[in-house]
Parts: C-alpha cells; structure tokens; sequence
C-alpha cells in the first residue's frame, strides 16, 4: 500500500527525473498528513482556531496534491504543496512564536523547492522570497510570543510539540536526503543497464555493419582481376563510415575491361545500399545486356535507377572507362557524370571533359557523351570522387578543393603510384587534422 501511494503518478512513459520527483513529493506528503492527522486532535482538543484551520488546510492541500498527481497535473502538486508549506509555516510560527521551531521548516522547504522545480525563474522567486521570510519571521518573532496565549497545560504540550516539530524536521531532512541518494542510486543503476543495452546494441549494429562490408567489398574490383587486366595502378579508399557509397567496380567483356569509380548519393549504410543497386545496374548493363559504349551503359543505369527508384534523386556520380588492346595499341573511352578524369602528361595536368548531370534524376535527360583518351606512354591517369576535395581542415576550416589536389597530383606524378598514394594520405590527413572526415574518399591512379 506504501509503495502505491509513493508510486502514485509515476508513468513508465516519464523520463526517470520526474518519476523521482513525483516519488519524493508523495513521500513528503505522507509525512505530513500523518503529522497532521497527530496536531489536529491536539489543536481541538486546546479549542484553538486558527490553527485548526491551517492544519486542516495543510491536510486538504496535500490531498490535493495526491489528486494533482492522479489526474498528471505534476508541476501544480509541486507547486500548491511548496507554496502552502512556506504559508503554513509562516503562521504556525506566528502563533506559536519562534519556541515551536515551525520556522525551520520553511528552510526544509527551499530543499524541496529545489528538487522539485524545473523552471529557474520560479525556482528563485520561492527560494527568495523564502529565506527573506525566515530571516523577516526570525527577526521579527526574537522578542515576542505567538499571537496565542497559552496556558500552562498549552505551555508544556507546547514544549513536547516543539521537540516533536524538531524531530520531525530532523528526520523529514534524514529521509529526504536517504531517499534523495538511494533514488539517485537507483537512477545510476538504471543508466548503466541502459548503457549495457545501448552498447549491446551497438556492437550487433556494428558486426552487421562490418559483415555488410564483407558482402559489399565482395562486389567490388578485385585486385587480382584489376591486376590482369589493368596498367600499374594504385587505389586510395578510405570510407568515411565502415561501409560506403564510394565504390570502384570492374568486369570484363570479350576483350573490354571496364572499370567504374563512382560516388552514389549518400554514404554509411544508405550510400552502401545505392552502391549495391548502382553495382547491380552496371553488371545488368555490360555483362547481360551486353551494352558497350562507356555512355549508353550510363543512360542504361539512370533508367534503371529513376524507373526503380521513383521520384528521388538517388544515384551516383560516376566515371566509367573501357579499355581495349589493339594492334594499334592501348584504346580508352569513358562516359563522365559530374566527376572528371584528371590527365598529366609532359608535366602538365588536364581536366578532361564531363558530363554535368548525375547517373540518376536530374535536370537533364540527355545522353551521356562518349569520350576517348588518345594516351601515350607515360601518361597519368586519376579517376577521382569528391571526397578529398570536400574535406575540411586547415587552421581555417577550409575546404581541400580540386585545385590543391591537382597541384599535389602534378608535384607528385614522377614518384612511384606506391609513393604518390602515400603522399596522398598524408597530405589528406594533415589537412583533415583533428576534424571528422565529411565523406568517403576514393581515388584510382593509373600509369600507362
């Protein structure tokens, strides 16, 4: 019965603050109505009526509050049982005089006050207009009697009340602080098992993941096929999460390799899942409809995408390159969305041409261009996302850019694709600094 009456209120639905409130208040309130239900025989036994009525108004008062809390209306329990506690104190002091100890409980008071209100504005109009009405009451009461004249069998139940008023004081501040630390015990208990649950959680979620890169890494260029059928290469791949939207694919055809380095809209797990279906399309595209222009298997993909997809403007950007050995030597093409090749030769850098459209819904419909690469010996090429160019850092918190990359690119070209994708990751990382990666990084170099 105890343990509903101090429960009455509480809501699982309710964050475990509140609960404690609501608990402690119910707490007070039991305290004090059966201090209530010992002083009111006393004060109709000695026929006073002022004090019959604050002690019958206290008891109301504390009733309501447990209908108060019955009906949800929590703040105004708190605050009717707070504001009435400093009233009733004020009074009982008033006619009993400073002897009965009752001003003390106006300090008991702000403790509670200060537990139960939320608001800093009311909190600090109570707790000042409290300790200015102890110290006014106090000053004031110093050199006189309560307002009640008391007669000596009053008298000597009035030194009995008083140490029983002190006792109660003594002991509302024992059961509250007792109840205040176990309460707040029990909160930390509930947030460690709730710590336990989270990181439970977390490392399913994260074994999911990892394994989810497995199967995603698994649709990925193998090296051993990149190795076959592509010139010395290098690949820099850093995704921002565990898994990412950032992906380099590549499959052969008769004599046509092709390989795909393309950023799909988001990264994480949805940039993983678009790099799945952008994986699939491009298989579906070379391998089953035997498309083979770098550009008609572009518009192949976004057709895919926007009639499987519907209205969103999921996708990639992509830079598909198909490569082919002829008698007259090394042929490339490539069809480019939004992402540019980067070409050095003789010392000199080029940003060769793209398409400003994503493989997916945009503002244009038409086809991809089909480009080729007329390479020679010695040429450079990067096929690159936006990742690295995107990063912020530096002191200021600025962006990497293209423009910076391609100077590193260009400084850097002579070293071995080992030492240039070294240089790479170090420029990155100093310039990153401490600051989060933004997104996933990916870039293929390739020297014919």
């Amino acid at each position: 019965m105890f343990k509903k009456i101090v429960n009455l209120g509480v809501s699982n639905s309710y964050d475990e603050n509140l609960n404690r409130k609501i608990r402690l208040s119910n707490l007070i309130a039991i305290i004090t109505i059966i201090t209530m239900l010992g002083f009111i025989p006393v004060s109709i036994y000695f026929d006073v009526l002022g004090i019959q009525i604050l002690n019958f108004l206290f008891l109301g008062t504390f009733l309501l509050h447990f209908y108060l809390h019955y009906l949800k209306h929590h703040n105004a329990a708190f605050y009717i049982s707070c504001t009435y506690g400093v009233i009733y104190f004020t009074c009982g002091t008033v006619f009993y005089g400073l002897a009965s100890n009752l001003q003390f409980f106006q300090l008991v008071m702000c403790l509670i006050a200060i537990v139960l209100f939320d608001k800093m504005a009311v909190l600090k109009t109570y707790l000042s207009l409290s300790v200015l009405s102890f110290f006014i009451l106090v000053f004031y009461m110093k050199d006189r009697p309560g307002l009640i004249v008391l007669t000596d069998e009053m008298k000597k139940a009035q030194e009995i009340i008083s140490i029983v008023n002190f006792s109660i004081f003594f002991f509302i501040t024992i059961v509250f602080f007792i109840f205040f630390k176990q309460d707040n015990l029990n909160f930390q208990k509930a947030i460690l098992h709730q710590k336990e649950i989270i990181e439970e959680q977390k490392k399913e979620m994260v074994d999911s993941i990892n394994y989810a890169k497995r199967i995603q890494y698994a649709f990925m260029a193998h090296e051993k096929l990149l190795q076959r059928n592509l010139p010395e290469h290098f690949i820099l791949f850093k995704p921002k999460d565990i898994v990412s939207g950032d992906f380099y694919w590549a499959t052969k055809k008769n004599n046509a390799f092709y390989l795909a380095v393309c950023d799909s809209t988001g990264h994480g797990v949805p940039g993983a899942f678009m790099c799945l279906v952008n994986m699939s399309f491009l298989n579906e595209a070379i391998s089953e409809r035997s498309i083979s222009a770098p550009n008609e298997i572009l518009n192949h993909v976004r057709k895919q995408l926007v009639e499987n997809l519907g209205g969103g403007n999921d996708g990639m950007d992509a830079i598909l390159m198909k490569l082919e050995n002829s008698d007259k030597g090394l042929k490339i093409e490539y069809a480019a969305a939004n992402n540019e090749p980067v070409l050095i030769r003789d010392n000199k850098i080029t940003v060769l041409p793209k398409d400003k459209m994503p493989v997916g819904k945009g503002e244009k419909t038409e086809s991809f261009t089909l480009h080729t690469i007329d390479v020679q010996k010695g040429d450079t090429l990067y096929l690159l996302t936006d990742g690295i160019a995107d990063q912020f850092g530096d002191p200021k918190g600025k962006k990497f850019r293209f423009k910076q990359l391609e100077e590193i690119l260009l400084a850097n070209h002579r070293l071995s694709l080992e030492q240039q994708k070294n240089m790479l990751e170090k420029s990155f990382n100093d310039w990153k600094g401490e600051l989060e990666q933004v997104d996933d990084i990916l870039l293929v170099g390739i020297k014919i």
